[in-house]
């Protein structure tokens, strides 16, 4: 993943809490029930990649 501006990347962390949250819309509305395992997995190497530094600077 390409580095990010801090901003950037808190937002986007606070986004993807948001929806793994119970009752949120994005995990009951739009991921297919016998999916929706899968897709949390997915989320949260995503948020994963988010939190770890990227370490291009010298």
């Amino acid at each position: 993943m390409s580095e990010l501006p801090a901003s950037l990347r808190a937002s986007a962390k606070l986004a993807l809490d948001r929806a793994l949250q119970d009752g949120s819309e994005m995990a009951t509305g739009w991921v297919d029930s016998a999916d929706a395992d899968h897709w949390r997995q997915e989320v949260r190497q995503i948020l994963q990649a988010l939190e770890t530094p990227t370490g291009h600077s010298s």
